[in-house]
Formats: structure tokens, C-alpha cells, sequence
């Protein structure tokens, strides 16, 4: 009797394991095929031999873009959510919503809570936070998405999604255009901050050098003003606290001919922002006013993104490149990851 119980759960395990590689072949092959864009990772963890690990913008989620029946602070951790998502150029796909039930229609991945929700952003994992590659070629492959302080080139990992949210990863390509972040003068004293004028906190703010990099072996045309409205700011939200650019005069961002910037295969466009100036002050949720970061946000984690301005009829263009591409995470006391 007892063998044959053993027998029948080692029975089981294997049917429930080709139950599931049988529905990963499935989905394979008759899923819809997307493209999802990675963002940056910190270069810092050990490389591994037989994967790559990813993220994607999706990963963290600011809970503004949340509409589920349950309250988003009662979400634990585990939870099951759904990413409903939106198409983009050139296939890849971005998210619409974020809701704790499944869409009646659209295409969605369903995700589980990596933590229970405190403010500020929601961590969600997908199943598709790791790539297996043939042993020893994870190397190569994180080697050209660039590490701390280099030009860092974007994934964008194909994918194949199941009707029932479910993604299996088919394969990789590159994108077009990398991003590289560093800071000049961190913040290292953010006392008595009160005290400062602005000038002051002009001075004691970092400078965010960033950089744009044509990574193809075409020409590329990105888009940028004097205003640097090609650029938004994000925050983490990892320390509970809720914060939000103040600066509105960019929103919306709508392409003009002479904010073109033409890059040849290799090229750079490279600006200096100074975090202290009113351009990139940040609001608090619930606060009276904006202040600059090192003033009320020293110990918060931001990320600039690129994002393509509104396209007016007319002005599409194949070398146009199109979508959002998210910079390394930074903090103005110099952490940059």
C-alpha cells in the first residue's frame, strides 16, 4: 500500500510538470506575440551563466495607474493582478492598467504581488523575470545591456501570451537606442534645508548628465527642446512615500519640426540637468507645495525617462524612434543603480 502511494505521488509530480511544459509549448506557439522593452537592473548582482535576469517598466507600477474593485493598500503580498496592456510602435507593448480582476477583453498578463503595497509603486512579478540562455551566453548578453555607468541597451524580449495571462519568453531583440546616467556633485549634506534659497539649493543640488546613444547601425532621429521636454521624471516610490513631477508646462509634448535631433549609428545626444532647478521640482502627495528633491526628497529613488513626443499627422517617420526608454535609478545623495 504505501509503495503504491509513493508511486502514485511520483506519478502525479510528473504529470502536473508535463502538464505545465505542455502548456508553456501551447502558449508558445499559439499565444499572441508581443514585445516587452526592459529597463535597467543593477549591475551589481553576480552575472549568472545560463540566464539573464530582466526588468520591465511593468515590474513597478505607480498605484495612479491602478483600478481594481479592492483598494490598492489592501492588496497583500502574492495577490494575484493583471496588467492589461496597450500596443506600441513597432510591437512593443506597454501598460494601460494595472486591476485586481481580468479584463472582459484586451490582451493582459497576470501578475502577483512581490510586497504588500505601503504608496507610491506597486512590484509585480510576471514569471518573466528570467531569460535561459545556452550556458556561458548570459555573459555576452549582459554585457552589451551595459552595466553602472555605461551606455545601457534595452531588451525587448519577445513574448507569447496565453489567454489566460500566462507569458513564456520566445526570444530577444535589441533596441535602437541606449541610455546612460551619471551625477556630478551628490548631495552628501541635506541639513537645515530650510534655510536654503534658490540659489542655494541650485548649488548643493547633483547634475544628472544623461545620454542618448544611436546603438543601430542606422541613422535615428529622436526628439528634444530647450526645456528638455523629451524627458519626464519618475519616481520609485520604494520608501512608502508618494512623489510626482510639479512641472507641467511639457504635458503635453507635442513634436515640432525644429526639436528633431538627427543621430548618426554611434552618435550621442548628451544633456546636463540640474536637479535644483524648478523644472524638476517634485510634489509630494498630500504636501502644500513642490520643492526641489534634495530639499524633500533626498533619500527617494528616481529614474528620468525619454519618452517620444505626440506625433502630428504628417510627421511619422521609419527612423523616428518611438516608445519610452527608462534611465538607471538615482538618488541626489549619489546613489545611482
Amino acid at each position: 500500500m504505501r509503495k503504491a502511494l509513493i508511486i502514485a505521488l511520483v506519478v502525479g509530480q510528473f504529470g502536473v510538470l508535463a502538464y505545465m511544459a505542455g502548456q508553456r509549448e501551447w502558449i508558445r506557439h499559439r499565444g499572441e506575440n508581443i514585445y516587452l522593452r526592459t529597463a535597467p537592473i543593477d549591475p551589481r548582482d553576480p552575472m549568472r551563466g545560463d540566464y539573464v535576469r530582466l526588468s520591465y517598466g511593468i515590474n513597478n507600477v505607480d498605484v495612479s495607474h491602478y483600478r481594481g474593485r479592492k483598494a490598492v493598500l489592501a492588496l497583500s503580498r502574492g495577490a494575484a493582478v493583471y496588467a492589461v496592456l496597450k500596443a506600441g510602435p513597432v510591437d512593443v507593448y506597454d501598460l494601460d492598467y494595472l486591476s485586481d480582476q481580468p479584463p472582459v477583453s484586451g490582451l493582459f498578463l497576470r501578475g502577483h504581488l512581490n510586497r504588500e503595497v505601503t504608496a507610491g509603486q506597486i512590484s509585480v512579478s510576471y514569471g518573466i523575470e528570467q531569460y535561459f540562455v545556452e550556458q556561458g551566453s548570459a555573459h555576452a548578453i549582459e554585457t552589451k545591456q551595459g552595466g553602472l555607468g555605461e551606455i545601457q541597451v534595452p531588451l525587448e524580449m519577445a513574448v507569447a501570451v496565453g489567454s489566460s495571462g500566462r507569458a513564456v519568453l520566445t526570444g530577444f531583440r535589441w533596441s535602437r537606442l541606449g541610455i546612460r546616467l551619471e551625477q556630478i556633485n551628490p548631495s552628501s549634506d541635506t541639513s537645515n534645508t530650510l534655510n536654503w534659497d534658490s540659489a542655494t539649493i541650485a548649488q548643493r543640488s547633483p547634475v544628472i548628465v544623461l545620454s542618448l546613444q544611436n546603438v543601430s547601425d542606422t541613422p535615428l532621429k529622436i526628439a528634444d527642446n530647450e526645456k528638455h521636454c523629451g524627458f519626464t521624471l519618475q519616481s520609485l516610490g520604494d520608501t512608502g512615500r508618494n512623489f510626482s513631477a510639479a512641472d507641467k508646462s511639457c504635458s503635453p509634448y507635442v513634436l515640432v519640426e525644429n526639436d528633431i535631433i538627427n543621430l548618426a549609428p554611434g552618435e550621442v545626444y548628451r544633456i546636463e540637468l540640474n536637479m535644483g532647478q524648478p523644472r524638476w521640482y517634485v510634489l509630494e502627495r498630500g504636501a502644500s507645495g513642490s520643492s526641489a528633491m534634495v530639499v524633500s526628497a533626498a533619500s527617494e529613488r528616481f529614474r528620468l525617462v525619454y519618452q517620444t513626443p505626440l506625433l502630428l499627422s504628417g510627421m511619422e517617420s521609419p527612423s523616428l524612434w518611438q516608445g519610452s526608454l527608462v534611465s538607471p535609478a538615482f538618488s541626489v545623495r549619489g546613489r545611482v543603480d
